[in-house]
Order: structure tokens, then C-alpha cells, then sequence
């Protein structure tokens, strides 16, 4: 292993062996950096796309690659079924997206790699987890509604009963809101559901159905917003004129958006920063048996989907009515 006498006088003396796997086990710093993306998650999620996006320029001075992982198998007996990235032994710094999978960390770890899991904790010797501050995200949601007069706000949530970290965490930051406001979460204002455009539309649709009818909306995911912004338009409704809508994640189709989507934004690029920094310092100082958990603010980026709550101006909004369409944003593959 890189701290044994042994390595430690190859490197002294600037010995490179022929194999590449030898190399990377002997000069770590020279190994790919892995993206590790649950099969779960997808390469296609918007914050993948973009985290990996602002891993490429800081890999250094080997390469990034990006691979999928299953978070059900057990590694430890199936070690056929590794991401390539982890079988060749060519990457040296991982850093995980989804939920984890403790065979294939502990693997990694056992090779004396350091490894940076983003959005999940993992509590083991070796591994640093980055975690954007989710139930402080859905308060801000909530409190910056409620700073522009909106009382009746809806929450479109997750799947009822998910045992996501985040979505619990966002769940709190709900209610923490609320309790900041000095207002009672309606339980007929929080619809659960799948992170997709079809849960934005059928649930705005419910919700603009009722008699007392929301007056902003909070999305748990920028996609389920877009589809709030599409159907409420669909049916006559202004946005933000008679209902102010707020999203998270700060995906790359919310300022396409019809109007330009509000929205929570993960701090992708602060994270990727310092994955790589946490990275580079684990592998420079050997410091691969320590564990660390940092949990990273998310900020509020205005755009044009919410205003002040204005009884008169929503007054005059036309009713909501089936079929009545504005929408030219994007579509529902957003």
C-alpha cells in the first residue's frame, strides 16, 4: 500500500512500474477519478449531468470517467459484477451519487482509495459525505412564500412513506417553515408522488379544482414544477400573477422555463469542488482512514415563477378552465 516502506522508497527513487494497475496502487494521485452513479438514480438525472460536468475540469492529472453501480448486490461475493472503473483498478478517487452500496465502499476503501459520497451519509472509515442542507432548502421554499403574503401553499412532496434521506429531510424543512410562519401545514395541501412532470400536472390539476384554491406551490424537484407550470397554464392559470410556484434542484431546463422557474438550487459545483479538494488532500496527507460529514448550504434563485400574493391582480386572472393553454416551455421529456 502506498504508506509501506516498500512503496514509499519506489516513490522516493521515482520508480515506475510497467503495469498501470501498479502505477495507480504507487502514485494514487495518477489514477482516474470515478464518478460512481447508482443504476437507481441514472446518468441522465439533471444534478449527475451537471456534477459531472464540474468534475472533468478538476480531475487532474489522470482522467474522469463516470460508471453505474447497483445499489442492491453484494460486491463481496459477486466481484464479477463491479463497475469497470473499480475492477480494472485504474481509478483511485471515487466520488458516489445515489443510495450506497457499504460491499462496493469497503471494497474501495480496503484498496486504501478515498471516497466522497454526495447526497447520502455514509458513516465508515475512509469516506466523506457531502450533504446539501435539505430540510434548510425546503424551509427557504416555504419562507420565501410566505415573505410574499401567499397563505395557502401547497407541497408537492415525494413518494408518502419514502425512507429517502432527503426527501425526509425536506419533509422537516417543510414543517420548520411552516412553524416559522406561525401557519398549520393543511394536510389536503401536501400531495405525494414520483419525481416526474406527469405528478406536477396531475396534482396542480387537483389542486386548482378545489374551492379554496393554493395560492403558490412548493415542488420537491424542478421536473415536478415544470409540470405544474404546464398544466396551470393549460388551464388558465397565470403564473405568477394568480399562483407563484417554487422548484428544486436548479436543473438546466428551469430558466427555459415558461416563465423562468424559482427554484432552490443544489450547490453541484461547490460540492464537486470539494470532493475533488477532499479528494487530493486524503491521497497528499494519507489520510485514508478518517471520516467526515459536511453539509453544504443551498441558496434561492429568483426568477420569474413567484411574486407577491395580490388578491386584486389574481382577481383579475382569468378562472382556471380545462384546455386554455400559454405554455412554450419545454416539454415533458424536461
Amino acid at each position: 500500500r502506498p504508506g509501506t516502506p516498500v512503496f514509499r522508497v519506489c516513490r522516493e527513487m521515482g520508480y515506475m512500474p510497467n503495469d498501470l494497475r501498479a502505477v495507480v496502487r504507487m502514485y494514487p494521485e495518477l489514477g482516474d477519478l470515478c464518478l460512481l452513479v447508482a443504476d437507481s438514480v441514472g446518468l441522465s438525472h439533471p444534478m449527475v449531468d451537471r456534477l459531472f460536468k464540474a468534475l472533468v475540469p478538476q480531475s487532474g492529472r489522470g482522467s474522469a470517467v463516470v460508471a453505474l453501480y447497483q445499489p442492491g448486490i453484494d460486491y463481496g461475493s459477486h466481484p464479477e459484477g463491479l463497475p469497470a472503473p473499480v475492477s480494472n483498478s485504474v481509478a483511485s478517487k471515487f466520488v458516489i451519487v445515489g443510495p450506497p452500496n457499504i460491499s462496493l465502499i469497503k471494497l474501495i476503501v480496503a484498496r486504501e482509495f478515498p471516497v466522497v459520497c454526495i447526497g447520502q451519509e455514509v458513516a465508515l472509515p475512509g469516506v466523506t459525505s457531502l450533504l446539501p442542507d435539505y430540510a434548510g432548502a425546503s424551509r427557504l421554499g416555504i419562507e420565501t412564500l410566505s415573505r410574499l403574503n401567499h397563505r395557502q401553499i401547497a407541497i408537492l412532496s415525494g413518494p408518502f412513506g419514502s425512507t429517502d434521506p432527503a426527501t425526509i429531510e425536506m419533509n422537516h424543512g417543510v414543517r420548520a417553515g411552516y412553524d416559522a410562519a406561525n401557519a398549520l401545514v393543511e394536510a389536503q395541501n401536501v400531495i405525494f408522488g414520483e419525481d416526474t412532470f406527469e405528478h406536477g400536472e396531475a396534482s396542480i390539476e387537483l389542486l386548482l379544482e378545489r374551492p379554496q384554491k393554493p395560492t403558490a406551490v412548493f415542488c420537491f424537484s424542478d421536473r415536478v414544477a415544470a409540470g405544474v407550470l404546464h398544466r396551470a397554464q393549460q388551464m388558465g392559470v397565470q403564473v405568477p400573477e394568480a399562483l407563484s410556484v417554487i422548484g428544486f434542484g436548479d436543473a438546466a431546463f428551469a430558466e427555459l422555463l415558461h416563465p423562468p422557474l424559482t427554484t432552490v438550487g443544489l450547490p453541484v459545483e461547490e460540492m464537486a469542488q470539494m470532493a475533488v479538494d477532499d479528494l487530493h488532500h486524503r491521497i497528499r496527507e494519507e489520510d485514508l482512514s478518517s471520516m467526515h460529514r459536511r453539509v453544504i448550504p443551498c441558496r434561492l434563485i429568483e426568477r420569474g415563477s413567484t411574486a407577491e400574493w395580490n388578491p386584486d391582480a389574481a382577481a383579475g386572472a382569468p378562472e382556471a378552465q380545462p384546455g386554455r393553454s400559454r405554455w412554450r416551455g419545454a416539454a415533458s421529456g424536461a
